[in-house]
């Protein structure tokens, strides 16, 4: 009988140690956990902002269809400019803007070009050289990205097949102007679903007893305030 408790004893230890031991590793664990998934939502959803910025650059508005946004980082092309030499200080003193340069440069006469000051005769060449070279999108946006997939960019990291919502809408500014807006977001419990419940029920509460209006998830942009497109973690 007493070794009978001996054993039970000492594994009644062993059990007190464990649930001690997890009570204090488990939330390092889901720490750990939610920061490394974390940063990969931020860096997807930074780079949908990058896609929506240079989107709207080109055709005046953002998108809300993934679809759009995808197809033109794929099939896109954007406008690098080409820039070589300038204008010397006696050329600027005597009036000549890189402005009327360009005019007269464009314009292909070399005798004009020549009699304006503004041939290169080291190089045979126009003085400046002003020129936009039309690059892929996916190039341009995402230089040196070797394993970025395109698709990808609607998916939530560790979100099991789960999208991004996304979506854009118009303000109007203290001052009265409109003012285009997008946002896409991801709550945590889309990409934290399948850990610790209590823990992250207990950081989704954290979040949203915190003053103001604040999104229990990763969001860039805002369909209700204009913020400049930033991130909820900036």
């Amino acid at each position: 009988m007493k070794v009978v408790m001996r054993v039970l004893l000492a594994l009644a230890i062993v059990l007190l140690a464990y649930i001690s031991w997890r009570s204090i590793q488990g939330p390092i664990d889901f720490n750990t956990e939610v920061a490394k998934r974390d940063k990969a939502v931020i860096q997807r959803l930074v780079d949908i902002r990058t896609a929506q910025v240079a989107l709207r650059a080109q055709t005046g508005a953002y998108t809300a269809s993934f679809d759009t946004l995808i197809n033109f980082v794929k099939d896109g092309k954007i406008a690098t400019l080409v820039k070589s030499g300038d204008l010397t200080e006696a050329q600027l003193e005597a009036g000549m803007t890189e402005e009327k340069a360009m005019q007269i440069i464009h314009a292909g006469n070399e005798a004009a070009i020549k009699a304006a000051g503004l041939w290169d005769s080291a190089k045979n060449a126009p003085q400046l050289v002003r020129d936009s070279i039309y690059s892929p999108a996916v190039e341009v946006l995402y230089p040196n990205r070797t394993r970025f997939s395109v698709d990808s960019l609607k998916y939530v990291p560790f979100g099991q097949g789960a999208e991004f919502e996304m979506g854009t809408d118009s303000l109007i500014t203290a001052s009265g102007y409109p003012i285009q807006v997008f946002e896409a977001k991801a709550p945590y419990s889309v990409y934290l679903g399948d850990l610790d419940q209590k823990l992250l029920n207990q950081k989704i509460q954290e979040v949203l007893d915190r003053p103001g209006k604040k999104y229990p998830g990763m969001q860039v942009g805002s369909l209700e305030v204009a913020n400049n497109n930033a991130g909820n973690w900036e």
